[in-house]
C-alpha cells in the first residue's frame, strides 16, 4: 500500500562556511520516511563512485570541479600482476588510446582506483538485495538523476558496474582486475576529474591497468554472479542477453583459474578460500538458466566445506550462498552431516550474541577496519535468514541453536539503527543523513576540492577543517574499538575509522532493504518493450497549473491514487517536493520559480503521472 512520503535529500551544502555541528539525533525509533531516506541516500552514494563518462553527480553538481568526467582513457595494454610495481611499464602521458576500453565502473573507496575485489562484492550484494526484496526499491530518477525512467534505481546504479564487468574480459583468457595504482592515486587530495589531468605519476590519464590469464577466480566469480542477476532482472532484453553471455564466459574463466589474486597495497589473501564465490556464481547461474548442472556444480564445490565464521564482506559471500542453496534444497548438507541451514543459523546467532546494547557485534568482528561495513554484512545475513524462516523454507529450530525470524529481524534493525544514529554518539554514520555532517568521511569527491591541500598552503591536517560540499550518503567506516571514534579525516590511523567505499554501502543497502519492503513496499514493475512503471487501473489523470508562485492540481476523480508531488527542472534536478491531499490542491512557493520548463511528477499507489509545464 502506498503511503504518503516526503523525502528531503540535500545534495549541495554551503560551499564556504564550515560544516555545521548539528544537534545529536536522540531518536532510537525511526519512521518509514527515515528508512526510505537512508536507503535512497546510501544507494545514491554509488552515483558518486562512478568513473569515466558515466555522470558522477559529485562532479556534475560541484560548481568548483574542473571536469564532469574522469579517467576516460582507461585502457588495458597488456600489463600483468608482475608489472604492478614497475612504473617504467606504465603508459606514458602521450600514450595512444589503444587497447580494449576499460573505462567506467565504480571507484574503490574515497579514492579513484578500480578494484575487482570490492566492486564485484558490492554489485552482488545490491543485486541479491533486489532479488530478495525488490519492493524496497523505487524508481526515483533516471541514470543521470532526472525524472524516473521506469527502472528501479538500484538497477540503474548497478548497471554502471555491470557495464564495466563486461569490458573486463577483453578475450576468453584475460580478466582485467585492477585499474590505476594506489601510490600515485593516493598522493593528492583532489576530485577525480582534476586528477585525470594530472601527471601519470600522480594518478592522471592514461592509467595502468592489470589483467591476468591464470588467476582471479574469486573476483571473476563475483562478476559472473552480478551479471547473472542483471540478466535475470534488467528490463531490456538485449542487455539481459549480453549479461547472460558474459556471465557464462566469466564462469568458465573463474573455474579454469580459481586462484585468488591480490591487489597490491590493499587486498591481499591470495590463498584465501574461493569456494563461496564459486558456489554463489553457480547457484545464480542455475537461477538464471534453470540448468541443473550449475546447481550440481555448486553443491560439489561446497562438499566437505564448513561454515564461514565471518560476516559477509569483500572476502566472503558464504551467507549469501547459503541462502540460495537452502532455497534450492532446505535439507542439503555438505556430505559430512553439516547442514547449510545450520551454518547460516549459527552465523546469525554469533552476531546476535556478540552485539552490544547499541548493535555492533564486537565479540565477533575480525577487524577494526570497517566495523560498520562488517556489522552491516552481519545484518544482511540475518535478514536473509529471517526471510527463509518467514517464507517457511526452514524452521527457527536448528540442530544446535534456535534463532527466530523476530530475533534475526530485531538484530538487523538494531544494526541499521546504529548506522542511522541510535549509537553512543547520537549521530548517524550515514554521511549527511537528515543534514547531519558531524562525522567526517574519508572521501575526496565528497569533499569536492580541486586543489591539493597536501601540497598547497594548507597543512595536511587542515583537510579536517575543509568544508564538505556533499551529503554523500557514504557509510562511514566506524569506530575501531567500542565507544571510541576519532571523527577525523586524517591524522594517525583515523582514516581506518572514516574510510568509505562501495563495499561499505552495499551491505547496508541490503540490510535496510528488507526493513523498507516490510514497512513501505513499492510497486515498480517494468516491461521489456516499454520500461515504465505499471499503471494498471488508472483512470483520468489530474491536470496541473504551474506558475512561478505556486501549483494547483485539479482532481478528475483519481486523486486517491496520488500521494506525492515533485517538480523537476528541465535538466532533471528536483526543485520541489510535497504531499498531496484529496480534491483541489494548491501549493505556494516561498521562493518563486524562474521562468523555464518544468516536469511535474505525481506518484501514488502504483501510478506515476508526469506532465511538462512552462512557467512564463
Amino acid at each position: 500500500m502506498f503511503k504518503i512520503k516526503i523525502f528531503l535529500i540535500t545534495a549541495l551544502l554551503c560551499l564556504s562556511l564550515p560544516v555545521p555541528q548539528v544537534q545529536a539525533q536522540t531518536q532510537t525509533n525511526f519512521s518509514n520516511a527515515d528508512y526510505n531516506l537512508a536507503l535512497r541516500m546510501t544507494l545514491k552514494f554509488f552515483g558518486g563512485q562512478r568513473c569515466g563518462d558515466t555522470h558522477n553527480w559529485m562532479l556534475y553538481d560541484n560548481p568548483n570541479s574542473v571536469a564532469n568526467v574522469c579517467h576516460t582513457k582507461d585502457r588495458y595494454r597488456g600489463l600483468g600482476p608482475d608489472d604492478v610495481n614497475s612504473p617504467n611499464k606504465w603508459p606514458a602521458k602521450n600514450a595512444p588510446d589503444t587497447g580494449p576500453d576499460v573505462s567506467g565502473g565504480w571507484h574503490d573507496c574515497g579514492d579513484y582506483i578500480k578494484v575487482a575485489t570490492t566492486m564485484g562484492y558490492a554489485a552482488v550484494s545490491l543485486l541479491v538485495a533486489y532479488d530478495v526484496w525488490p519492493k524496497a526499491f523505487e524508481d526515483d530518477h533516471s541514470p543521470t538523476y532526472g525524472p524516473p525512467n521506469g527502472i528501479p534505481d538500484v538497477l540503474d546504479e548497478v548497471k554502471i558496474a555491470t557495464d564495466f564487468f563486461m569490458k573486463s574480459f577483453p578475450d576468453a583468457n584475460t580478466f582485467v582486475y585492477y585499474v590505476g595504482h594506489g601510490s600515485p592515486d593516493h598522493q593528492e587530495w583532489v576530485t577525480s576529474g582534476f586528477q585525470s589531468a594530472r601527471p601519470v605519476d600522480k594518478g592522471g590519464d592514461p592509467r595502468p591497468s592489470y589483467g591476468s590469464t591464470v588467476s582471479g577466480g574469486a573476483q571473476a566469480a563475483n562478476y559472473a554472479s552480478a551479471l547473472a542477476l542483471m540478466a535475470k532482472h534488467y528490463p531490456d532484453a538485449e542487455y539481459r542477453a549480453r549479461c547472460s553471455t558474459v556471465a557464462v564466459a566469466a564462469h568458465k574463466f573463474a573455474r579454469k583459474n580459481p586462484d585468488n589474486i591480490s591487489i597490491p597495497e590493499f587486498y591481499g589473501s591470495p590463498n584465501s578460500e574461493v569456494s563461496d564465490e564459486h558456489g554463489l556464481m553457480c547457484m545464480l547461474l542455475y537461477g538464471l538458466t534453470g540448468e541443473e548442472a550449475y546447481k550440481t556444480e555448486a553443491f560439489e564445490i561446497m562438499s566437505g566445506k564448513w561454515e564461514s565464521n565471518n560476516a559477509p564482506a569483500w572476502d566472503t559471500v558464504a551467507d549469501l550462498l547459503y541462502y540460495y542453496m537452502i532455497k534450492a534444497n532446505p535439507n542439503a548438507d555438505n556430505g559430512q552431516h553439516g547442514y547449510y541451514q545450520d551454518f547460516l543459523r549459527q552465523n546469525v546467532k554469533k552476531g546476535i550474541v556478540g552485539a552490544t546494547n547499541y548493535g555492533i557485534p564486537w565479540n565477533w568482528l575480525t577487524s577494526n577496519w570497517g566495523t560498520n561495513k562488517l556489522a552491516s554484512g552481519s545484518a544482511f545475513a540475518a535478514a536473509l535468514y529471517a526471510q527463509l524462516v518467514v517464507d517457511g523454507v526452514i524452521a527457527a529450530q536448528g540442530a544446535s541453536v534456535t534463532v527466530t525470524a523476530a530475533e534475526a529481524r530485531a538484530y538487523n534493525k538494531k544494526i541499521v539503527g546504529y548506522m542511522m544514529g541510535a549509537n553512543e554518539w547520537k549521530h548517524p554514520f550515514i554521511h549527511g543523513f537528515k543534514g547531519d555532517m558531524y562525522f567526517r568521511v574519508h572521501h575526496r569527491n565528497a569533499m569536492g576540492l580541486d586543489e591539493d591541500v597536501t601540497v598547497s598552503n594548507f597543512r595536511p591536517v587542515d583537510k579536517n577543517n575543509a568544508p564538505f560540499l556533499f551529503a554523500s550518503g557514504a557509510l562511514i567506516g566506524g569506530p575501531s574499538k567500542e565507544g571510541s571514534f576519532e571523527n577525523k579525516v586524517e591524522g594517525g590511523a583515523s582514516y581506518v575509522e572514516t574510510e568509505s567505499g562501495c563495499d561499505y554501502n552495499a551491505p547496508f543497502v541490503a540490510a535496510i532493504a528488507n526493513i523498507v519492503q516490510s514497512l513501505d513496499p513499492k510497486d515498480v514493475t517494468v516491461s521489456v518493450k516499454n520500461p515504465r512503471p505499471s499503471i494498471s487501473g488508472r483512470t483520468a489523470a489530474p491536470s496541473v497549473r504551474l506558475t512561478s508562485r505556486g501549483l494547483t492540481l485539479f482532481s478528475l476523480g483519481d486523486n486517491n491514487k496520488y500521494g506525492k508531488i515533485e517538480i523537476f527542472s528541465a535538466s532533471g534536478r528536483k526543485v520541489y517536493s510535497a504531499s498531496m491531499d484529496n480534491g483541489i490542491q494548491t501549493l505556494s512557493f516561498k521562493k518563486p520559480l524562474p521562468k523555464s520548463l518544468y516536469i511535474v511528477r505525481l506518484t501514488g499507489q502504483g501510478v506515476i503521472h508526469s506532465v511538462s509545464v512552462v512557467v512564463k
